[in-house]
């Protein structure tokens, strides 16, 4: 029989890991996508896979800076909250099992992660968030209000070259 360590003791078998309840009473977690995951973008199929349904079009608490990130396709953004000189960015908010948000966030390749991020009701959903760092060699995009709005400029510039 096994033992921990150094000492006569079993191993306590733990028990199959499953969704905090208390965190998420209903067993759905609302995420907040702002760039490649929005609906009709490239990612978005990683949420419709996990059988997300779309709750709403909105925005961020105006207290965010978008960024267009290095590297792509696809071509991604990065949030980040700042203290000022913020804007309220286009979001979509979707809701998906627990059980899948998991997947979900273990795909999420750095510098992005999920973080509380704020909605401009004042409510926090889960959320993409960047990591600081990365904004360095990133173009601040926050003007613009959201990722489509980017993609639409960058395509007219390109039409007219």
């Amino acid at each position: 029989v096994p033992t921990v360590g150094a000492t006569a003791h079993a191993p306590h078998r733990l028990p199959a890991a499953m969704p905090d309840t208390a965190a998420f009473p209903s067993g759905l977690v609302r995420v907040a996508v702002c760039g490649a995951h929005l609906s009709g973008l490239p990612l978005n199929w990683q949420l419709t896979q996990r059988e997300a349904r779309l709750v709403q079009s909105t925005h961020s608490a105006p207290c965010y800076q978008l960024f267009a990130l290095p590297g792509g396709p696809p071509y991604r953004p990065g949030m980040l909250r700042v203290a000022e000189g913020g804007a309220a960015i286009e979001l979509e908010v979707w809701e998906l099992s627990a059980q899948n948000f998991g997947s979900f966030v273990a795909a999420i390749p750095a510098p992005l992660g999920i973080g509380s991020v704020e909605l401009t009701d004042g409510s926090q959903v889960q959320g993409f968030v960047c990591e600081a760092y990365a904004t360095s060699l990133a173009k601040d995009i926050s003007h613009l209000g959201g990722w489509r709005a980017y993609l639409r400029s960058i395509a007219s510039n390109t039409a007219r070259a």
